[in-house]
């Protein structure tokens, strides 16, 4: 059998005398599409800090495409095949909606001061192919007509797709989503959804999501995990989880009996 594309295994972190995650596993195989959900303050977030390298997990193991990825620096992990979004969205909103993309297409060049400086043939070479692949990105995902436009001044489902472009630019393998219906109308919650399925088939890359959105998630998502007070209690599919008393617990409060 081929070995999983993320593999988490029993991970762990307490802060101080609290325990906000406890023996997390999870496994993601390419082109998977799956979902992490729970309660507020259930861990999802947590989780997201502890793959991308935000904290350092006390427990467990953590595996991208079979390599270790425990203890890297969130640039390496990014490096090595994983991008994230932020259930806040961090733009940077000085730069324009293409310096926002061609920003993260720098990851895997190997410019160095002096060939910036001195405007190399190469310099200039890798500076054309991210122009043209950051142009590539924000047309596939529908914003090259907004290109120089500065970021901040898309509507906000715009500044969440151009955030998600971002991601893609470093040419990941595995893309978390957290959270990235909030603060959507509908309409643009059901343009999420197919931007997600599309991303998915376009760049052929695994995605992991934290959503809130119940009908969003149990309407792309072929498995979901499901976390309370940090620790997974339920796992499969929307069927599954929809009937699981444990998550209804979670989510509604035990039944009181009279």
């Amino acid at each position: 059998m081929t070995a999983p594309l993320l593999s988490i295994e029993h991970l762990g972190i307490s802060f101080g005398g609290l325990k906000a995650v406890s023996d997390f596993c999870l496994t993601l195989n390419d082109g998977d599409l799956q979902g992490l959900i729970g309660p507020n303050g259930a861990g999802k977030t947590t989780c997201f800090n502890l793959l991308t390298g935000v904290y350092c997990a006390d427990t467990g193991d953590m595996k991208l495409a079979g390599r270790r990825i425990n203890r890297l620096k969130p640039f390496q992990i990014t490096a090595a095949g994983m991008a994230r979004t932020f259930q806040n969205i961090r733009l940077f909103q000085e730069l324009t909606v293409l310096d926002n993309v061609k920003v993260a297409c720098h990851l895997h060049t190997a410019q160095n001061l002096a060939s910036a400086v001195f405007r190399t043939r190469k310099s200039t070479r890798d500076e054309d192919a991210i122009h043209l692949q950051s142009r590539s990105i924000l047309d596939r995902l529908g914003l090259l007509h907004r290109a120089d436009d500065a970021a901040t001044s898309l509507p906000y489902g715009d500044q969440r797709r151009l955030e998600i472009a971002r991601a893609l630019a470093t040419q990941p393998r595995v893309l978390l989503l957290d959270e990235p219906a909030a603060g959507m109308n509908p309409q643009e919650k059901i343009e999420l959804t197919k931007l997600i399925a599309f991303i998915r088939q376009e760049f052929r890359v695994a995605v992991l999501l934290i959503e809130h959105d119940m009908k969003l998630v149990m309407s792309i998502c072929e498995k979901i995990t499901v976390l309370d007070h940090g620790e997974t209690i339920a796992c499969g599919s929307a069927d599954e989880i929809q009937s699981n008393p444990k998550v209804i617990e979670a989510y509604l409060g035990e039944a009181v009996e009279e």
